[in-house]
Formats: structure tokens, sequence, C-alpha cells
């Protein structure tokens, strides 16, 4: 398989610039070798001996020679403005010269009329001798010289009269002084010594030469090099042709005139492509680019000269901005824009003649069924360093305008409602207050909560969530004045402001706002009735300041939702002093547990057959090094709505389950009764939790109850079976506490997988004087047998309450009657006893 050319040493070894050219040059100098060569094998061609035949074919390619000559000189020079390339000129110079010389060779050939003197072999040798010594030592000039730029204007001139002040010298020495120069042909024996040294001389000029422009095409060059190189060694082959005629009219000397045609013709082609063919195609691509560029624009772009007249327009693709570029062409700006408009334009178009470009703001252009915002880009346009007029983009902007008013309007309405957001809310109710002040007038802040709204969200989905809320910024707007202030604070949550109002009228703007939400409201393919929570502060008698009004009229919404929604409360100093203390323990609360201030106590639970201890349930204390014996029914309400209950309930688990191990590794057997907080029965993994924790302290399941209360059951039965039967699997034992106060059904409770109803205290403490106490109670311990499932009464005090719970055949108790609730080392103590005896208190 052959090799690639561009595998082989020779291409490899230059730079990949030059390869493509390269290989064009090897493709010519082989053919032209092979040429050489063949025209050595061939017989004498008899006919060119005759000079009549030699002589046509001579003026031909000596006036081809001169011509191309010519046309590297007139390139160059005319392309030296642009070019500024010193090197190039110098080569260009050199061939003015090569052309004259060879022009004067062409002359005094054998055969052509008196040229100042007759024609003879000898006056066209030294001719031609003179015109190669040019051409060989130009060619050597630029191969060694850089070619670089220059910026003095006087070098062409120079450089083309040291040209033409050595072609002078030569025609004085042919045709003034022809003794002082050596022969160079002898008719009848051929070219002299001296003739055929010059020759190989020539020939060792271009070689070297050539070899320069090989050594420069290890790098890119801003010149075609190739084209030099491959003329170089032209030149060097038809030298060698001239060393071996013997005869000016044989095939020898024919074959070194075709070839230094050839080199004639790689410079001009080199000179052109250099200076017009490569610019002019980076033109064309330029051109092609920038009007690729211009269509992609979704622009008008305009070029005015300096008598503000369109001179060039680019129409828009956009077809609000379609225009037809010959109709614009030759109008002036106040043909097309007046008033306005027109001063606008004007003074952007200073701007730019000031700064070199500028922008205008955007103006709106009133069209035919539209109106288009619309900005100019303009930059100056000079020519010669002198201004020349303008170039103006046009663009349509409406689109930002319009994105721009959309941003505007997110920054400052609910993107939800379109309500005010809190950023505009509170700058609207700042200025009322403001002006509140100043004309001593009153505010009423308004904070609304819907009531039972995460209903909605866990039935519906969010999406139906989000419609009642906007279907809620309906319904209230009708009830607005024009200074009132309503705006959605994030959630459920709605806060509305009324200036210039005092306490009555706010109690009875919100009772009306309560009596419309408890209409039906129509969102989404739904309809349902809501209620809402309200909570009233008033300046200036509640708060001065805005934070401080939101803060107490969300303490009051909170006292209206405690009371059973639906109602509207005002703050108070005692509300306040309520807030106080909730905010005291919520944030003692958060560091009780690494200060070891909670600990658990242990109520003993009995069974009412035999009288003995069956378990304990485990109950929270807090005891503040300050704040004193804190109640659990004050500060797990705190624990829940500050988030912290799943994290104190974890800890309960774990240092009861804890205090178990400690009692079974001696020998102490008993059943601990724990209470389940509403966040951690919802939590994904409580099973696993229970599970981990059970292995690690090596807990049978069976001695452990977990108890929930019934509401929390209820909240969500099918959830709530779920988890009951997850935990049902681990072996632990399931408890409903506070039974009888949650409105359960029994189709409900039969399918919880529980085994102990704990009767709610608030029916045992009546149990021995309301009837209806006593038929509940009754009813619940019925239902419970009839399931499979035993009861224990809480809060059992009193003889009496005993006597009747043992008559409705009540299993188990616990209460102050047979047991307070005791530390671990008292009730490890009673723990212990039940080894001997049971105890009756």
């Amino acid at each position: 398989m052959p090799i690639p050319l561009r595998h082989l040493w020779l291409f490899s070894s230059r730079d990949s610039s030059h390869r493509i050219g390269l290989r064009r040059a090897v493709l010519l100098l082989g053919a032209m070798c092979l040429a050489l060569v063949a025209v050595a094998w061939l017989p004498p061609i008899q006919w060119l001996h005759d000079p009549a035949s030699y002589l046509p074919l001579h003026m031909l390619l000596e006036t081809l020679a001169i011509i191309a000559a010519s046309l590297v000189f007139a390139i160059s020079w005319a392309c030296y403005r642009r070019l500024k390339t010193d090197t190039l000129l110098s080569l260009a110079c050199g061939f003015a010269g090569v052309a004259l010389l060879d022009f004067s060779h062409m002359l005094s050939f054998q055969g052509m009329p008196v040229f100042i003197t007759p024609a003879d072999p000898e006056k066209a040798i030294n001719f031609w001798l003179a015109a190669r010594g040019m051409a060989a030592g130009t060619m050597l000039w630029v191969a060694l010289r850089p070619w670089k730029a220059s910026g003095h204007s006087f070098e062409r001139w120079a450089i083309l009269g040291l040209s033409l002040f050595a072609v002078t010298m030569v025609y004085l020495m042919v045709f003034r002084h022809p003794y002082l120069l050596p022969r160079t042909f002898v008719g009848g024996q051929g070219l002299t010594a001296y003739k055929v040294s010059l020759e190989y001389l020539l020939i060792a000029v271009h070689l070297f030469t050539a070899c320069c422009f090989w050594r420069s095409m290890r790098k890119p060059q801003p010149f075609n090099v190739t084209a030099l190189f491959c003329a170089s060694l032209a030149m060097a082959l038809g030298e060698l042709c001239f060393t071996l005629y013997t005869s000016v009219t044989d095939q020898f000397n024919l074959l070194g005139h075709v070839f230094k045609v050839i080199a004639y013709w790689l410079l001009y082609k080199g000179i052109f492509v250099e200076a017009i063919e490569q610019p002019y195609d980076q033109l064309i691509r330029s051109r092609a680019q920038l009007q690729a560029t211009f269509d992609a624009i979704p622009d008008m772009l305009f070029e005015l000269d300096e008598r503000e007249r369109i001179i060039n327009c680019h129409a828009s693709a956009d077809a609000r901005l379609k225009v037809d570029p010959k109709q614009m062409i030759g109008k002036s700006m106040p043909e097309l824009l007046s008033g306005d408009l027109l001063q606008q334009c004007r003074q952007t178009m200073r701007n730019a003649s000031k700064r070199g470009y500028a922008q205008s703001q955007p103006f709106i252009l009133e069209r035919p069924g539209q109106a288009l915002w619309l900005q100019l880009s303009v930059s100056a346009r000079k020519l010669g360093g002198c201004p020349n007029g303008h170039v103006l983009l046009v663009r349509d902007v409406s689109l930002l305008k319009q994105q721009e008013e959309r941003i505007l309007h997110l920054a400052h309405f609910d993107s939800l409602t379109g309500l005010p957001n809190q950023t505009l809310f509170r700058q609207r109710v700042t200025l009322a207050l403001g002006q509140a002040r100043r004309h001593q007038q009153s505010v009423a802040l308004l904070l609304i909560d819907l009531d039972h709204f995460k209903h909605i969200n866990d039935t519906l989905g969010h999406r139906a969530g989000d419609q009642l809320l906007c279907a809620v910024a309906e319904r209230l707007r009708p009830h607005l004045r024009t200074e009132d202030i309503l705006s959605r604070l994030g959630g459920d949550e709605f806060i509305l402001a009324l200036p210039d109002i005092e306490a009555q009228g706010a109690m009875h703007a919100a009772q009306r706002l309560l009596g419309d939400l408890l209409k039906p409201l129509h969102f989404g393919n739904h309809v349902t009735t809501t209620s809402a929570s309200i909570g009233i502060a008033l300046y200036p008698n509640d708060s001065d300041n805005l934070e401080s009004l939101v803060q107490h009229a969300d303490a009051a919404m909170y006292l209206a939702k405690q009371r059973g929604r639906n109602n509207v409360q005002f703050y108070t100093a005692d509300l306040q002093a309520r807030m106080s203390r909730l905010m005291e323990l919520e944030n003692a609360l958060r560091t009780a547990i690494e200060r070891s201030e909670l600990c658990l106590y242990y109520q003993p639970q009995w069974a009412l057959v035999g009288q003995r201890l069956t378990g304990f349930e485990v109950l929270l204390r807090w005891q503040h090094p300050t704040l004193g014996s804190i109640s659990p029914a004050e500060f797990i309400p705190v624990a829940e709505s500050s988030g912290q209950i799943a994290q104190i309930g974890h800890w309960v688990l774990k240092q009861g389950l804890a205090q178990l191990a400690r009692w079974r590794h001696k020998g102490l057997d008993t059943l601990l009764a724990i209470n389940l907080s509403a966040v951690q029965f919802r939590s994904t993994d409580l099973a696993e939790q229970i599970a981990e924790l059970l292995e690690s302290y090596q807990i049978p399941p069976e001695c452990l109850e977990l108890e929930l209360t019934e509401g929390t059951a209820m909240e969500d039965p099918a959830q709530a079976r779920l988890q009951l039967s997850s935990l049902r699997q681990l072996g632990v034992r399931l408890a409903i506490d506070d039974f009888g106060t949650g409105f359960s059904s029994l189709a409900q409770l039969r399918h919880f997988p529980v085994d102990t109803l704990k009767i709610d205290r608030s029916f045992v403490q009546d149990i021995d004087h309301d009837q209806g106490s006593a038929d509940m109670v009754r009813s619940i311990i019925q239902m419970a047998h009839n399931l499979g499932i035993s009861t224990l009464a809480e809060g059992v005090e009193t003889a009496r309450q005993l006597q009747l719970l043992q008559q409705l055949e009540c299993e188990a108790i616990q209460g102050f009657l047979w047991g307070q609730p005791l530390d671990c080392a008292s009730a490890e103590t009673l723990l212990a006893s039940q080894n001997s005896a049971a105890i009756l208190p």
C-alpha cells in the first residue's frame, strides 16, 4: 500500500500550513525534471536550428516571462499601500528590472532588428546573464530578509530607484563598453567557460535560496513561501538547461526558456494569491459572515451619513419591525421621526459622537394596531479619524418591558393570589401608620388563618389547596375599602390592615369576613365551606410599630384557635404575658435535655382481678433551675408547637427502655407503657426506630406498650391502621389513650390492632355522680369486650370509683387511689416487693 505524501518526512517536517502548496510544488518540479531527462535523451530537433523557426518561439516565451515579471511588479506596487511589506516590494521592484533586462535580451537575440547596437549572441547573453543575476539576487534577498511591514512610504521609491539604477548600469556596460565584458559565446564552439561558470554560480545561488525558503517552512509564514521555494528550484533547473546547449537555437535553450516562464508564473501566482486573491476571498467570507450575522439579528440596522440620511439599511426578520430597505435608503431622520422621538434619537447620536457609543432609553413607537417598545444603540462612524455619520441599531424591547413589569409585579405581589406580598404590605402599612400618627388615628391589624386547611391539601392535593387560597382572596377583596391593605403572609395566613378604624369597627369587619367565608366556596371542580380564626391588634393601643403589631395579632389569632376556631380575639396584656411565658418555655425547653432537667416518673398500673401490679406508665417531668417544676400540661403543647416533641419523645423512649433493661438485669420484669406523640406516630420509620431500641437494650417486645391518643389515631384512620400494623408485627403491645374524647366509631376501632383502651379520666371522675359518665364508661367497656380488647381506667381516686369499675368489669386501673407517679428508686422498690406479695395501698 503506498504511503501517503503527508507521512513522508519531506511534508511532516514542515508546518501544516505549507503542506498543500509543498505537495503541488514537488509534483511540478518532478514533472520538470522528467521533461529535462526526456529532452536529454531525445535526438536533436533539426528545425529548431533554423533561426527563422526558433525566433518566434523565443519571442513568445520571453514575452510571457516579461508579462509575468511585470505583473509581479504591478500588483505589488499597487497593493503596497495596504500590505506595507517592504520584502514583497523588493521582490516586485527586482523583477521590474528583470522584466526590462529580459525585454532587452529579447530585442538583442539573433535575427532581431537593431536595438541601439546590432543583435548578436554575445549581446543577448550579456542581457540574459544580467537578468538572471538580478533575479537570483532578488530571490536571495527575499529569502534572507524578514517578511515584515514598513512604516516608511519613501522605501518603495528607494527600492525601485535601486532596481532601475542596476538596469541602467547594465545598459551602459552592454551598449557603451561591451569590450570590458568577458566573452560568453564563441561561434562554432558554443559557450565559454566563463558563461558556464556563471550559470553554475546562479544555480548554486538558487539552490541556497531554496534551502532558505525550505528552512522557513518549519513555521507559519505571512507569505506564499512554497511558491517562492518552487520558483527558486525552477530557476535552478532553467539555469542548468543553459549550461547544456551548444547552439542558441537548440532544444535545451528552448526548455530553459520554458522553465523560466514557469518560474515567473509561480512568482506571479504567489504574489497574486497573497496580494489579491487571498484578501478577496477573505473579503467574500467576511461579507458572507457579516450578512449571516445581520440575518441572525432580530433588529433593524441603519447607516446614516453626516447629514442624517440613510445610506444603508438592514431589515429585521421580525415581522413587527419589517421595512423595505429600498424605501428607506435616501430618507432623512426628520422624514421618519418627529417630535420627542426625533429629539431623543438625535441626543443619542450626539452622545455617541462624544463617547463612540451610546444607548437610548426605551421609548414607545405607535404603529397602526400596535405599540412597540424600542431602544436605540448608536455608534459613531469615522473615516480617516473624522466623523462620518452613525450606525443605528433599532431593537424591539417590548418583551423585555413585559418581563420587567412581570418581575416588578412578582417583587411586590403574591404570585398565587395576586395580593400585595409582605414587602409591599410593609411599605403600605408603614405609610398608613405614619399618616395615622400625624392625624391621631388608629389602625387595626387582622391576622386571618384558615381553619383545617391542612385537610384540603391532604385530601384533595396541593393544587386544590392553592385554588382554595385564590378563592378566599377573591372572597375577601369585596370587603376592602380603597385604603385597606390585604396580603398573604404565607401558607393559609392572610393579614389585613384597616386604617382609621376603632376596635368596634375592626370587630364588625372581622365578623363580616368570618360570615362570608362560611358561605360555599367554589374552587376548581370542588365546593366547600371554610372558617377562619382571626386575631386583632390595634395601633396605637397595642403597639406603635408594625413588627410588634404583627406579633400581637398572631398571639390573638393563636388564642382564637385555642378557643375553638371560627372566632375573633383581640390582643390583651394578659395574652402578652401568656405568650411571653410560652416563648420562655420554648427557649428553655431547647436545652432541657442537655442540662438533664427532664426526668421520668412511673405510675403503677393495677389489675383489678388479684389486685396485682401489671406495669408502669412512663410520665415526663421537667424541673427547671429557675422556673421550678413545670407541668407536662403546660410544656408538652409548647414542645408540639415548636417542633421539639419528636426529639423529646425519642429521648423518653430511650430512657424508659434503658431503665427497663436495668430492672430486668436485676430480675425485675414488668410492662412499661410509653406515650407516642402525634409527630412520632406519623414518622415513616417509627417501627424501625422501635425495633432498633428493643434490639439495643435487649428488651422483649411484649414488655413494651405504646400509647397514642384517640385523636391522633383518628386524624387519618387508614394511615393509622398501617402504622399500628407495622408496630404490632414487632410484638409490642398497643393502647389507645384518653379513649372516649375522640368520637371514634365502632367501625373504625375494630380495624385497629390494639390491646388496651384507656378510659379518659374525665369520665372516671364523674362516674359516681353523673349517670352520663357512667353510661359512657359502661359502653366503652362493653364495646372493648366485644372486640376482645382489655380496658384500663385512668384517674381512679376514690373507693366508690373503684367499686363501680369493678362492677362494670374493667380489667385494670391507674390513679392516686392505688399509686401516685413514683421516681425511679420508689418504682423499683414497689416492683421488687411484688415478688413476695401483692401490695394494697
